[in-house]
């Protein structure tokens, strides 16, 4: 793969990301997430008095128990399966991100199974990274309270305001930058123990690093990033609906299915693709396309056509997971793009590196 070492890097993202290993990865660690994620919510609701039917037609299989007033149990239940979602995405964007360095350095046959064993070894930076950053921006403002609580203190409080004064000053420059850095560890981590193979005290630093060497950059670039996933997603979701037309076309005839079709797939299509989410993600001016391509349907369905709708709404369902995981996809890949884009403006070729202690070495020539 031919690489520039610049902004036309990250343009190649969508391409790069149209791998059926990377997408498998993604589609597995959302289809174990949103089932969690389906049970927790399902729970939390049962929980706060709502009954099955009422869960069913209000929701679907898209239910976010946080909008309600729950009880403590049951939001904790709620995010307990919004947090394992996550993670599981979190885990993912490392091993697509250790599959792409390797199709970066001539490396086509890295296996799902692969970057399996990489995460499974390589897991805890990716968690504690992040965590890590965040402890010492809570340790200033524990730190500060301190010192305020100190303040307060009759006759002499005044001076604990005044002689560290300047620190106080510092301290709150330090946690600006500290909480950006915090934000661009959420972001970056799993892309750096992926590409670098770093331990948490390694991406630690590589993160103060080049957020104060770069911070325009991380954030432009990923703002470049951003509307290629949106197009990517747009272009996907078009041509699978236009397959999906094309299914209806033939199927509806009267000669064929004729409007048991209609009913069918229609109420597996109401309840695995709703309108208002479909807004919410592509915007209100795709409402005309969804009206022309998706196929809804509000009637009675005997038992077996019951089944049969049950079905098609896994398999409409399944489809929606890969569009998302291609989505993520596109957003890890870019990520490594512009992560070896900044290395190599601080000297570092990440694609010439073959293990951690080139890397070390690397830094250390620097």
């Amino acid at each position: 793969m031919e690489i520039h070492y610049n902004i036309k890097d990250i343009f190649r993202a969508p391409r790069s990301a149209l791998n059926i290993t990377k997408i498998l990865i993604f589609a597995r660690a959302n289809t174990v997430g949103f089932i969690a994620y389906l049970i927790t919510n399902y729970l939390a609701l049962l929980l706060s008095g709502f009954s099955l039917i009422e869960i069913w037609k209000s929701h679907g299989v898209f239910p976010c128990a946080i909008n309600y007033e729950l009880s403590w149990y049951a939001s904790l239940l709620f995010w307990a399966g919004s947090v394992y979602w996550f993670l599981a995405i979190y885990g993912s964007m490392a091993q697509v991100s250790k599959i792409t360095i390797q199709e970066l350095k001539g490396d086509y046959f890295y296996s799902i199974s692969n970057a399996h064993s990489f995460i499974k070894k390589n897991w805890q930076p990716v968690v504690f990274t992040p965590l890590s950053i965040l402890a010492i921006l809570i340790f200033y403002v524990l730190a500060t309270s301190f010192f305020g609580f100190l303040a307060k203190t009759p006759l002499v409080g005044s001076i604990f305001l005044a002689i560290p004064f300047m620190i106080y000053i510092f301290g709150a420059v330090f946690a600006v930058f500290t909480f950006f850095a915090f934000l661009i560890s959420i972001i970056y981590t799993p892309t750096m123990v992926g590409t670098l193979r770093e331990d948490t005290m390694g991406c630690v630093f590589n993160i103060f690093l080049l957020t104060w060497r770069y911070p325009l950059q991380l954030i432009i670039y990923k703002i470049i990033l951003l509307p290629l996933i949106y197009l990517s997603q747009i272009i996907l979701v078009i041509i699978l609906c236009f397959g999906f037309k094309v299914v209806d076309l033939i199927f509806s005839n009267p000669l064929l299915m004729g409007e048991r079709f209609n009913a069918v797939v229609g109420n597996a299509t109401k309840t695995a693709i709703p309108k208002d989410i479909f807004e919410i993600i592509f915007g209100s001016f795709m409402s005309s396309y969804y009206d022309f391509f998706i196929t809804t349907s509000n009637k009675t369905l005997n038992n077996v056509e019951a089944l049969a709708s049950f079905l098609i709404g896994f398999f409409i369902v399944s489809m929606v997971l890969v569009c998302f995981s291609y989505a993520l996809s596109v957003f890890s890949t870019g990520s490594v793009f512009i992560l070896n884009i900044l290395n190599i403006k601080s000297g570092i070729n990440m694609v010439s590196i073959k293990n951690r202690s080139d890397f070390i070495k690397t830094k250390i020539e620097e």
